[in-house]
């Protein structure tokens, strides 16, 4: 009895899989791949768990597949959040995810889970949010499914259409990083967990609204993956759970290591004015920037640099550990090495 329907049925990444594990997020995944790993394998997929998405041969071109979830006192805490924050960050979660692969953003489908004292008017809110994100940067809503739940929390699945370059399909993915390679991101980092500090704090000011609107309202970098693309990059991945743990996950899938330069990571000026030296920290570890990161040889990035003044930024370089180690270790300005505590955010590690 084949077994590829299973396989098909499950492919889309499971990086915010929940459950009550020992093991942390990244463990669960594996152990999960393990799993279906003994199945056959649909042969229509060409990029499977693991990376920020998944995606499948079509009869009409490579579609791309993601999900990803919103969970009331996990990922956002209602009062401190309005509803449209809520949508429009559900839905921006899942554009990134298609931006790290080059796509194009398509279809959505939309899970609620309602507790009792939600109202149809919160709902109405929510959904002009993510409406408005998918209308900004394209896809849209186009069915999905709502339960009764003890816990607010919203899914959404998201479809993208793979970039063709010369009749061909071209994915970023993030085990295509080469040792010399140098390393980039777009945007500003750290904004987001500075605006959540902020929250925490309970201050109220003008860099701290600022940082505040990076943490409600991040925008997904879709234009710089195509742009990434069409330079003839190959690999990339959204920073969503902080810069250095998402480029450890780069690395182990490229099975290669990573030098980072603290001082050449991009911080927003209103982070340096309210947290000084920690901005450098947030940015390095905080987590919900969904901006880019990715490789590119030398001549590549230059000319990235070049051409795309203020959109990329050079940080650091690849590099062959001895014995297959795939650390990142970062260095500060005095080129001392950095001891960082939490590298960024685990979904099941934290709890």
């Amino acid at each position: 009895m084949s077994h590829e329907p299973l396989t098909v049925h499950i492919i889309a990444r499971m990086n915010d899989y929940q459950q009550s594990a020992s093991a942390g997020e990244f463990e669960l995944i594996a152990a999960l791949k393990r799993v279906l790993d003994e199945y056959t394998s649909a042969p229509s997929v060409i990029v499977g768990i693991g990376d920020d998405a998944a995606a499948v041969e079509t009869e009409t071109g490579a579609l791309v597949l993601t999900t990803d979830t919103m969970v009331d006192g996990v990922h956002f805490r209602r009062g401190e959040a309005n509803w449209s924050d809520v949508g429009w960050k559900s839905a921006v979660s899942n554009l990134s995810d298609i931006a790290a692969m080059g796509a194009t953003p398509q279809h959505a489908l939309v899970t609620l889970g309602v507790p009792s004292d939600i109202t149809t008017a919160d709902m109405e809110q929510m959904y002009r949010g993510m409406a408005d994100a998918f209308a900004e940067f394209g896809g849209g809503i186009v069915g999905g499914d709502i339960v009764s739940s003890p816990v607010f929390f919203v899914t959404v699945a998201l479809t993208g259409a793979a970039t063709v370059i010369d009749g061909k399909p071209e994915i970023l993915q993030r085990d295509r990083a080469q040792p010399g390679e140098l390393i980039g991101v777009t945007g500003l980092l750290g904004g987001s967990a500075g605006g959540l500090r902020s929250l925490n704090e309970h201050i109220e000011s003008g860099e701290a609204t600022v940082l505040k609107r990076f943490h409600f309202r991040p925008v997904p970098r879709i234009a710089q993956g195509k742009l990434l693309l069409s330079a003839g990059v190959s690999c990339a991945m959204d920073v969503s759970d902080g810069l250095v743990a998402d480029l450890e996950k780069l690395c182990a899938a490229s099975e290669v290591g990573a030098i980072l330069n603290a001082a050449s990571v991009p911080v927003p000026p209103e982070l340096k004015a309210l947290y000084g030296n920690d901005a450098t920290i947030l940015a390095l570890t905080g987590g919900e920037d969904y901006e880019l990161v990715f490789t590119a040889p030398f001549d590549m990035m230059d000319r990235l640099l070049a051409h795309h003044r203020g959109q990329f930024t050079y940080i650091g370089r690849i590099v062959e550990e001895p014995d297959g180690d795939t650390r990142v270790t970062v260095f500060d300005a005095a080129g001392s090495e950095m001891q960082l505590g939490q590298k960024g955010w685990d979904h099941l590690g934290a709890r």
